[in-house]
């Protein structure tokens, strides 16, 4: 049996999940268990795609194959998390130290036609995970739970407004929002129980995060940071281009997921130093702009000419929800104040800037994602 700390990643086929497992497996200081449930097998690139090249711009499919030999394919566990039963005899196999809960539906409208299960992922097999962690015999593993900046409103209801702290009054909108937050209520709910019962050898942290992107998507639609550059892949000669409305409405702070895991892994060393580290956390890139400013960002970068783009896509700066009453609602801006999480941990993570991580991610764009 390994001496080193256990560290168990569900959802670790997915964005975040891959960045911390990629993370976390670069150190040889963790036995890392990644899980999964329909994708069983990652692949890490250890530069991301592709190799570095000083022509970004509408690079070839073969920039992409040009990864391969730097990629590295690592087999996941299986576990449906809407299993008790399995979920119980996983944890108690595998006895982890530390399990870092980014299995979710995040994807907001999703989330709507798929109600049941949904709430059964983000809500009820959280409480599993928070009970079975406080019901372990012979130790507490630490539950660090993954939740979004959309617990908040952006003040059209609450009339409170961003930045917001962790204590600031929660209101989500939309049923994701409402789901993370009820997975948040879930933990603090098992973790009180324990406090009053003066028993100190567990605890919940709770992380949230707003709009998310991974550096090394192959797929456009993993990230709403990212899918609207499928306006900018190529067409077949003839094709009539349908202009697409881009929300130019919404401020969001995209973060890479690569600086989230790093904030992440400074979690992971001081819960297992400190077992009374609890609390919830705020994790955000400070830098603010819409979906069609990214995207008027991602065609600078990939020297897309402006009348193209132009052609392909403008900016929609009405409420994305007025106009489509089948999306789920959206709130206008919830930046997130990051200040309590740096204190707690005693140093402050750099975050990314939006031109280099977008530029990091379009390498190979758009040979990469074409008939993805």
């Amino acid at each position: 049996m390994s001496t080193q700390p256990t560290v168990l990643i569900t959802g670790a086929s997915g964005m975040l999940g891959r960045a911390l497992h990629r993370l976390l497996l670069t150190s040889s200081s963790y036995n890392v268990v990644g899980t999964g449930h329909s994708r069983l097998t990652v692949t890490h690139y250890h530069e991301h795609f592709p190799p570095p090249n000083n022509d970004t711009a509408h690079s070839s499919p073969s920039a992409a194959d040009a990864a391969d030999s730097l990629a590295e394919t690592v087999k996941l566990h299986k576990l449906d998390l809407l299993d008790h039963k399995a979920t119980t005899e996983f944890i108690q196999h595998h006895h982890p130290d530390i399990i870092i809960h980014c299995a979710a539906q995040r994807y907001p409208d999703a989330f709507e036609s798929n109600l049941e299960e949904s709430i059964q992922l983000n809500v009820k097999s959280t409480r599993h995970l928070a009970q079975l962690c406080m019901s372990q015999p012979d130790y507490r593993p630490h539950l660090i739970y993954i939740s979004t900046s959309y617990v908040f409103d952006g003040g059209v209801i609450s009339k409170e407004f961003p930045p917001y702290v962790p204590t600031s009054v929660a209101n989500p909108i939309n049923n994701y929002g409402r789901s993370k937050w009820d997975g948040e209520c879930a933990i603090r709910d098992v973790m009180n129980v324990a406090k009053s019962n003066n028993d100190c050898r567990g605890r919940g942290i709770i992380v949230r995060v707003p709009l998310l992107y991974g550096e090394d998507c192959i797929q456009l639609d993993e990230s709403p940071a990212l899918e609207m550059m499928k306006v900018l892949l190529p067409v077949a000669a003839g094709t009539i281009i349908k202009k697409k409305k881009i929300d130019n409405w919404a401020l969001r702070f995209p973060t890479s997921c690569e600086d989230v895991a790093k904030v992440l892994k400074l979690m992971i060393d001081r819960a297992l130093i400190d077992k009374h580290f609890d609390g919830t956390y705020h994790v955000s890139s400070p830098h603010g702009i819409t979906k069609y400013g990214l995207l008027q960002l991602q065609s600078q970068l990939l020297n897309v000419p402006k009348n193209e783009l132009d052609e392909r896509a403008v900016g929609n700066d009405d409420n994305p929800s007025a106009a489509n009453p089948l999306a789920a609602p959206r709130p206008q801006c919830t930046q997130l104040n990051c200040e309590e999480t740096w204190s707690a941990l005693g140093c402050q993570v750099e975050f990314t800037t939006l031109q280099d991580g977008m530029r990091r991610f379009a390498r190979g764009f758009p040979g990469r994602f074409i008939g993805k």
